[in-house]
């Protein structure tokens, strides 16, 4: 299904992006300095070259994303992340302003882990479920990326669960506070900081506010989203009550009413469907026999499991779009 999609939400910002007029330069330069090194090595500067240009513009880090096509191959993943860590390094950027997004798959996140003990900041991404987030955790991860909408109701509007409180009425919210309460119970038994959530995945601002509820730390927000928010009145929507997470030295500490009481039934909500976590599964060792372990857990979970293919699906194809038109670029600027 996905090949057949001209345009789709991430391939849009992929598109314009690389077709931009502002960028054109950059790009040909860069390709024409690096077409006898390959995709990843083009990709990768301009990714890193991108980010320089706004690091400047924001407080915090600035994000690039492991190739999708090898989600469940270590030794790439670990290989082009390292590849990013040499063009920052160029860029002049410490490791202090960036962190590199791999997706939450059992051989993604043992490169994570591998990446942090080098004290290489990690968001573990495409988080579709509770197992994902643990092995996150143990991984060392300092964000996670879940997707509150789930990658066809971006192509199919119609799938998508337009409810008037999301944050206790969408269908993936039980998963982000049962999310929540894991890194809450494992932060009490380990002392050990937990990733911060930072959410992504929106199709409206509704759902962009709920977030805050559960205890998500941040957002990734669209740009369609953000020129909603501009012509918003102040005071129209009504804003959740909860903790600025983000201000918070421990945020999962026990005195953080996350999530906050209302959203109470969320905790036991499919529990009993392979969908939750148990005390007893905070403890399984995630990463045996090469992240076998959590693949085997996201398989348990049909949703999880589908929900992690279809995001996969799109990565690639928009890997693959983004590929065709770096090709077609180099091939000008070899004329």
């Amino acid at each position: 299904m996905i090949p057949q999609i001209e345009n789709t939400f991430l391939h849009e910002i992929e598109q314009r992006t690389l077709q931009d007029a502002s960028n054109a330069d950059l790009i040909k330069t860069t390709v024409f300095e690096l077409q006898n090194q390959g995709f990843l090595a083009i990709c990768s500067r301009l990714a890193v070259h991108l980010c320089k240009r706004n690091a400047s513009l924001i407080k915090g880090r600035v994000l690039v994303q492991t190739s999708p096509s090898a989600a469940y191959n270590f030794q790439e993943t670990l290989d082009h992340a390292r590849l990013y860590v040499s063009e920052f390094e160029k860029a002049r950027i410490p490791k202090s302003r960036y962190c590199i997004k791999i997706m939450a798959t059992g051989p993604g996140l043992n490169a994570a882990k591998v990446l942090q003990d080098e004290g290489i900041s990690t968001l573990g991404t495409g988080v579709f479920s509770v197992a994902q987030a643990v092995a996150c955790s143990q991984a060392g991860c300092l964000y996670i990326s879940p997707y509150y909408n789930e990658m066809r109701t971006h192509l199919n509007p119609a799938l998508w669960p337009d409810v008037q409180d999301p944050a206790l009425k969408h269908p993936f919210s039980h998963r982000i506070a049962q999310i929540v309460q894991a890194y809450k119970t494992l932060f009490a038994a380990t002392g050990k900081e937990q990733p911060l959530i930072k959410n992504a995945g929106f199709r409206s601002y509704k759902e962009v506010l709920a977030s805050a509820e559960p205890g998500c730390h941040s957002a990734t927000i669209p740009q369609d989203l953000l020129e909603e928010f501009k012509i918003l009145t102040h005071g129209e929507t009504p804003l959740p009550v909860s903790p600025k997470i983000a201000s918070l030295q421990s945020p999962y500490a026990d005195n953080v009413p996350i999530p906050s009481p209302r959203l109470e039934e969320l905790l036991t909500c499919h529990l009993g469907e392979g969908r939750g976590c148990t005390g007893k599964d905070l403890e399984v060792d995630l990463f045996a026999d090469g992240g076998k372990a959590l693949d085997l857990a996201i398989e348990k979970d049909s949703d999880a499991a589908r929900m992690v293919k279809e995001a996969l699906d799109m990565f690639i194809f928009c890997e693959e779009e983004t590929r065709k038109l770096i090709k077609g670029t180099a091939l000008v600027a070899s004329l």
